[in-house]
Formats: structure tokens, sequence, C-alpha cells
């Protein structure tokens, strides 16, 4: 951050993002969205970890997944989560549903297979 290399702060920023407390959720999907890249090899290590924010029952969880995820998605997260995000898109809740739809844009470009499955559902929204 501000220039200072953090790579080696990488196991904990994963660890605050997982934190139950959303405030501590929040900072470390600020963090991640900060240092990590499309690149990083720490990235796999999180994907069940942003499923579960995506599936929560709080849309604060899943929109701070989504809104972190958006600034470093990979082509592999992108795989591994299309489906739990076009779910989203079908929200009842029109905060979710906007930053799902958003976020397939993102996906769209990192993994261009998944915009055959979730045309009809764009097409809903």
């Amino acid at each position: 951050m501000l220039g200072y290399d953090i790579s080696w702060a990488g196991f904990n920023i994963i660890e605050v993002m997982s934190s139950s407390r959303f405030t501590c959720k929040r900072i470390g999907y600020l963090a991640a969205s900060q240092c990590f890249h499309p690149d990083s090899e720490l990235l796999m290590l999180t994907t069940n970890m942003i499923r579960k924010d995506l599936n929560s029952q709080n849309q604060y969880d899943a929109g701070v997944a989504l809104s972190g995820l958006s600034c470093f998605i990979s082509p592999d997260l992108s795989r591994d989560l299309a489906n739990d995000i076009m779910t989203l898109m079908s929200s009842t809740k029109p905060y979710l549903r906007m930053k799902a739809v958003l976020m397939m844009y993102k996906v769209f470009l990192r993994y261009p297979e998944a915009l055959k499955p979730a045309f009809p559902k764009l097409k809903e929204n």
C-alpha cells in the first residue's frame, strides 16, 4: 500500500478476510483489493472463503465479497465462482442483484465461457 511491498502479509490478509465480524471482513477485502492481483498464488486459498461469503444470509457480507473480488478476480476464480455470482443475480435484494450483474462483466472478461449460461439471467435483469 502506498508504494510499500506488503506481499509478506498475504496470509494475514486472508485471515482477516475470513473474520466473522463485518468490520474486520471489510478491512480484509479492502487490503486484498489493494495488494492481490489476478496472478497472485494466494488467490486459490480464498476460493471457498469467498464462496461462503457470497452465499451468506447477510447481504453486506456478500456485497463486500463482490466488491473486493472485482479487483483481483482471476480466470480460475471466475470459473469457480461464476455459478455463485449468477445465483446472486436472481436475489430478492436489489443491492446484491446490482453488484452481481456488474461483477459478471469482470467474470466474462476473465472467463468468456460463462457468458452462454449467464445470458438468460442477464436478460431477466
